[in-house]
């Protein structure tokens, strides 16, 4: 089955974590190629003046708390109209399971990796319904295809976004809706400083999501390490498993 093509040219896109780090880089690989109007969320809309100042009225920027059901409600009440979704919002909260850690950390990640992108994909699904050709990009992890004990909890939550666009998939499989998963290593932001990998840099993560969304690609592999380890993950996922395994 063709999946759908998405053509970036005046399209109206939300993103979730929009202030920095791959968000933010999306937000100007899209722009680069045409997106009209950026609905930009972020926990801190002060966080946004510098896209603002370089985009102008391309960008509206949206205080949002993913894990806030009245802030997600009243982000989505500012939607007039809508293309695309990138839940790109998370957190990287370190622990592993045989750790006092375990429950506070695996609470903090749900709540923001998976409870926050259902609840705003959920806020958000009837704008995108109105237009015919459409997309939702998940921002998972290679983590989610295989747990890092060093981040066990971190890996659970991404695991779970890996389900729900699967889910997502499937519920949408009769529509025009590209529905992505994105799975990248190790990246240069703020959130992943104290990890000592080497790490890819989030617009290079960023123009592999929009190729992707204007090729019609369902699972991206956006950076060095992830396009290595995912022709792994296809032919053989327990060799997958076994190689974070020592990520200890």
């Amino acid at each position: 089955m063709e999946t759908t093509k998405i053509n970036i040219e005046g399209k109206t896109v939300f993103i979730s974590g929009a202030n920095r780090g791959i968000g933010k880089a999306i937000v100007e690989e899209l722009i680069s190629k045409g997106a009209r109007k950026i609905y930009a969320g972020a926990r801190n809309t002060e966080s946004l003046k510098t896209l603002q100042a370089k985009y102008g009225t391309i960008i509206v920027p949206i205080q949002l708390d993913v894990t806030d059901i009245a802030s997600i409600q009243a982000a989505a009440a500012q939607v007039e109209d809508l293309d695309i979704l990138v839940n790109n919002a998370g957190v990287f909260s370190i622990g592993k399971i045989f750790s006092k850690e375990a429950n506070a950390s695996l609470e903090e990640n749900l709540n923001v990796n998976v409870w926050g992108l259902i609840n705003l994909s959920n806020a958000l699904i009837e704008k995108l319904r109105k237009n015919s050709t459409t997309a939702i990009v998940n921002i998972s992890s290679l983590a989610g295809l295989g747990n890092m004990p060093m981040c066990a909890t971190y890996s659970v939550s991404k695991a779970a976004v890996h389900s729900i666009t699967q889910g997502m998939r499937g519920e949408l499989a009769n529509t025009n809706t590209l529905t992505m998963g994105v799975y990248p290593g190790p990246i240069d932001t703020d959130m992943a400083a104290d990890l000592q990998m080497d790490k890819d840099i989030p617009e290079n993560v960023a123009k592999d999501i929009v190729n992707g969304l204007i090729e019609g690609i369902e699972d991206v592999y956006p950076d060095a390490m992830s396009k290595e380890a995912s022709s792994v993950y296809i032919t053989n996922p327990k060799a997958i498993e076994q190689n974070f395994g020592t990520f200890a």
